[in-house]
């Protein structure tokens, strides 16, 4: 990474765009991903993340996105109170009836891990997957509600 960027928080242009966003009809959905990971090689997305408190629930707007990109890569939402220190719960989304508010939601395997350290080594593993694979090409086991 450039060292350049690794001290750069989020934009503030982007935040403002997304503020602004809100104030339109109230019909105009939208969400946005917290953090996609990428692999060189293969080159592809290994994963998607999305971070929460734990007593956030997935939204009607979020549920519809993950179905979508389960089917290119795995999805996992990263719960967490102290997002600096953890400890980080990771749950594995496989899908989601979107219509209930809050939506159903199936989760897969849950990993506990206490620290930011762990939680690179799990990070190693699911790249190590990915490329043992040769990348995911649709081969995501999936559920859906």
């Amino acid at each position: 990474m450039d060292e350049s960027k690794r001290n750069l928080k989020g934009s503030e242009r982007r935040d403002i765009f997304k503020r602004c966003h809100k104030d339109l009809r109230r019909d105009l959905y939208a969400t946005d991903v917290d953090f996609c990971l990428i692999s060189k090689t293969p080159p592809g997305i290994v994963a998607y993340l999305d971070y929460k408190v734990p007593s956030d629930c997935v939204s009607f707007a979020e549920a519809i996105q993950y179905n979508e990109w389960m089917n290119s890569a795995p999805v996992y939402v990263v719960e967490a109170t102290d997002p600096a220190e953890g400890p980080f719960t990771i749950r594995r989304y496989l899908g989601a009836d979107w219509r209930p508010n809050p939506p159903i939601v199936n989760w897969g395997e849950v990993e506990m891990v206490d620290n930011w350290a762990e939680l690179e080594r799990w990070e190693i593993c699911l790249r190590e997957e990915y490329k043992k694979r040769g990348g995911w090409k649709g081969c995501l086991r999936t559920l859906t509600a």
